[in-house]
């Protein structure tokens, strides 16, 4: 829905145009605007950052 996130604050940023290519694919096969291809793609990967560091924490250290 376009105007789901019209209380959010915009900003402008440049991407390679092959970038560009694959939102606009991504957007015509989907329906999902470009903002939030780019919104979820971002959350997916702080997500799995965040869930690879929870991992490497949780794995017990040797003591020497």
């Amino acid at each position: 829905m376009y105007n789901a996130h019209m209380k959010e604050k915009y900003t402008q940023f440049r991407l390679w145009e092959s970038t560009l290519k694959k939102l606009r694919r991504i957007y015509a096969e989907t329906g999902e605007s470009m903002i939030a291809i780019v919104d979820r793609l971002a959350t997916q990967e702080l997500e799995k950052l965040t869930h690879e560091n929870v991992q490497v924490q949780a794995v017990p250290s040797e003591k020497e």
